[in-house]
């Protein structure tokens, strides 16, 4: 009996029910052409103590997973990663599950196997919702500093001698996982699992590879990674983990935010010296309209930017440094034909950074009815990045 049919024996069995969700999604990001493309109808919806829904919430989503493997790749394009990081490299693999076999109250321990080919200081985070024991192999001058297990039923590691940190409902933990990005809310909050696995590195990520169902995954020497995915795969290249942009200058980067992102494009951040803050922009359809987000740290959840006196209008100067906005109601009025912004909308009880007029600090307030209004996107008159 392996450690993780142990474990599985010993904790409670929780109940689990299936949300369905589609999703398409056709993005470019860093590191040559990275495809996120098809539907995904297996997206499980897990809430610990629900009632026996009388089926198993991790079947096989089928389908055709979509998508034209020769699209072409757009806005966002960082090129491959060095030969080595200087910093702590990040590299992420997040799967539902490596076995079809489960059903509500029954489930069997899968494996998945992590083939490391690349050189450097590098951290492992690795989720999955189903119990899964992770057989890590190292390739001739790879070495891995720490593991961190992510995933809500029981995980476990096959790498002796390396510090390992477990974070699954069953293990007493974080109740994250992921395996889609962007987050395609089916259950498994992908943002959210990111953000354990920066907390537990102490830095960015470096990469993301995800899919539904996989059993083989590798990391290649140039920082890039495959697996078996028979269905739909995700993935995302970034820079350098522990790499601080520029300042002024747009970097990909996989931030999170603290509500479900408004856009579903490629994502990247900016220190803003002025003000003192991380701007974060995810693209909405195309690299000339965005929606910004805020943030004091680039590793912590980014925050939506409100308005006292509009909805957004004046947050156009965080992206355009020509901007300006003599009537703040006009968001044309300083001279920017084409800028605009979307829909109004009205945030109630979360956090956020709002401030009234053009040129004012932001600050941190947690947001009333309609008192600190934003919008849906905005469009300043410039490409991001």
């Amino acid at each position: 009996m392996s450690v993780c049919d142990g474990l599985a024996q010993v904790v409670a069995v929780l109940q689990d029910r299936r949300s369905m969700r589609s999703l398409a999604v056709v993005a470019c990001l860093a590191s040559g052409c990275s495809l996120y493309f098809g539907t995904d109808d297996g997206s499980p919806s897990v809430v610990p103590g629900d009632p026996d829904p009388g089926g198993d919430p991790g079947g096989d989503p089928g389908g055709d997973p979509g998508g034209d493997p020769d699209g072409g790749c757009g806005d966002g394009d960082n090129g491959p990663l060095p030969p080595t990081c200087e910093g702590t490299e990040l590299h992420v693999i997040g799967v539902y599950e490596t076995r079809g076999d489960h059903s509500a109250g029954n489930h069997p321990c899968g494996d998945s196997y992590v083939r490391i080919e690349r050189a450097g200081e590098l951290e492992l985070a690795l989720s999955a919702y189903e119990p899964t024991t992770w057989h890590v192999e190292l390739a001739p001058g790879a070495s891995v500093r720490a593991v961190h297990l992510i995933g809500y039923h029981a995980q476990t590691l096959d790498l002796p001698g390396v510090p390992v940190t477990y974070d699954t409902y069953e293990q007493g933990g974080h109740t994250a996982c992921g395996y889609s990005y962007p987050y395609n809310g089916g259950g498994c909050d992908t943002d959210e699992m990111l953000g354990v696995a920066r907390d537990r590195a102490g830095s960015d990520v470096t990469s993301f590879h995800g899919c539904y169902r996989a059993t083989q995954w590798t990391l290649h020497a140039d920082g890039t990674a495959g697996s078996d995915c028979a269905d739909t795969s995700y993935e995302l290249y970034g820079t350098c983990g522990g790499d601080e942009p520029p300042d002024g200058d747009w970097q990909p980067s996989m931030f999170t935010t603290l509500e479900p992102a408004a856009c579903d494009g490629a994502r990247f951040v900016r220190y803003d010296a002025s003000y003192g803050v991380w701007v974060g922009a995810i693209l909405c359809g195309s690299s000339q309209r965005y929606k910004l987000y805020m943030a004091s740290t680039p590793d912590e959840p980014f925050l939506q930017i409100a308005d006292y006196a509009g909805h957004g209008q004046d947050h156009c100067e965080l992206v355009n440094p020509g901007f300006t906005i003599p009537d703040e109601d006009d968001i044309t009025s300083g001279g920017c034909a084409s800028c605009t912004v979307g829909e109004l909308l009205d945030p109630i009880g979360v956090e956020v950074y709002a401030r009234a007029n053009f040129g004012q600090p932001f600050e941190r307030v947690t947001s009333r009815y309609w008192a600190d209004l934003t919008t849906t996107f905005y469009a300043c008159g410039v490409a991001i990045p």
